[in-house]
């Protein structure tokens, strides 16, 4: 009786190193395939002289390519339908406090009529969305916009307090700094005549604008975090979205905004938008 005892201790200790060591062979597979990964995208992502991440490229265009470019047999209207990059963008939805939610509905009921992109008003931020392209230095970064509403730009100063002697604006002040490989840019100076995305979605000139640009290989993560005390109940993260860098588009400039519709509308039907 006690051999056999000692037989079956002996297996026992047997397969649990065994499966100690398949573990072990496991997780350190599983380790060097997750370093090769990193590996992988850190030699993919290239960096400028100061180390920063580059960032400098054409990341997406707005309603598709130039008319040049269109397949054979392609019309721009089915360029635009399914334009590269992004279209029809659904951020969330933003979490506005119970007694603006009614004033919200009501925009949106009326957005043709009132809604300030729609009569060639700047879209604002974030309203405009992911820079297109990016200009950067080591001291700044510009980002360009072919919006539907024309060209716009924003300056991004980096590692610099907001400016307190300017008057707010539809795209406000933008400082950037850098957290690791992710360039994180803050908004202020908001003013209040813009909405935040389609479908009646106001705020205050308290907003407080969030982005966070991070490239790796030829993407580029975007993401957005809205804070509005004054209407919000707490702060709004936007959807992610990626963007990939576009090697053969280069932003044109777009022609200057004329309203002329206003005066033929004939319903509340939604316009669409392509931001």
């Amino acid at each position: 009786m006690r051999s056999r005892v000692t037989t079956v201790a002996v297996i026992t200790a047997g397969i649990a190193c065994l499966s100690l060591a398949l573990v072990g062979a496991q997780a350190g597979a599983q380790g060097k395939q997750e370093s090769a990964r990193a590996a992988t995208a850190s030699a993919a992502t290239p960096k400028l002289a100061d180390g920063h991440p580059d960032l400098n490229g054409q990341w997406y265009h707005r309603i598709g390519p130039p008319v040049a470019q269109l397949k054979p047999g392609q019309s721009y209207d089915a360029a635009i339908a399914k334009p590269i990059g992004i279209a029809q963008f659904n951020p969330g939805k933003a979490p506005y406090k119970p007694e603006y939610v009614a004033k919200v509905k009501d925009l949106d009921e009326r957005q043709v009529q009132v809604d300030p992109a729609w009569y060639c008003q700047p879209p604002g931020v974030p309203r405009v969305g992911p820079p297109q392209k990016i200009v950067q230095t080591a001291k700044e970064l510009v980002f360009l916009y072919d919006d539907l509403n024309g060209n716009f730009f924003r300056v991004v100063r980096m590692n610099a307090p907001h400016r307190t002697d300017i008057e707010a604006s539809a795209h406000g002040d933008s400082v950037g700094r850098w957290e690791g490989d992710t360039l994180v840019v803050d908004v202020t100076n908001l003013d209040e005549t813009t909405w935040l995305s389609d479908n009646g979605l106001f705020h205050s000139d308290k907003t407080h604008v969030i982005e966070r640009l991070r490239r790796e290989g030829d993407t580029l993560h975007y993401d957005v975090t809205v804070e509005d005390p004054v209407v919000f109940s707490e702060p709004w993260k936007q959807r992610s979205r990626d963007l990939k860098l576009m090697k053969d588009y280069e932003i044109e400039e777009a022609p200057y905004c004329s309203e002329r519709d206003a005066s033929h509308l004939q319903d509340l039907s939604h316009h669409g938008n392509l931001r």
